[in-house]
């Protein structure tokens, strides 16, 4: 049994740890939200992360790390850290995040042109190399 769980993985879902860069106008883009939705199964689980202060991310599916092999198409919204939740807003639990400052261009599956294979061996994505609207 043991041998089992090693071989699949964790949880057996055969995830694949993989991590990437967002980059917006040739500087990292500290603080986005990537979100990886898979087009080969609509009801598959959607992996995400947040990119650090060098616009890295590690992909989760819900609570485990990883993504499932597929093919995906990847939202990426950028809120403005300049915008700050108030102290009343925070307590209250009604905090909501800065605008997107890529202004919704990536937002959406449906406005998104960002497309990704995730296959076994893949453990690093190509960055993400956005331009910020005007």
């Amino acid at each position: 049994m043991c041998t089992t769980i090693l071989l699949t993985g964790c949880g057996g879902r055969g995830l694949v740890e993989v991590s990437g860069v967002v980059q917006v106008n040739g500087s990292p883009a500290a603080g986005a939200s990537v979100m990886f939705h898979p087009t080969d199964d609509p009801e598959g689980v959607t992996a995400a992360g947040t990119t650090n202060a060098d616009g890295r991310y590690v992909l989760s599916s819900g609570v485990d790390l990883g993504v499932v092999p597929g093919n995906y198409v990847v939202t990426v919204s950028w809120p403005d850290p300049n915008v700050k939740a108030t102290e009343a807003q925070m307590m209250m639990g009604t905090a909501e995040p800065g605008p997107d400052l890529l202004k919704g261009r990536y937002s959406s599956r449906q406005k998104s042109d960002l497309r990704v294979e995730i296959t076994s061996s893949t453990s690093e994505i190509d960055p993400f190399v956005l331009v910020k609207p005007k």
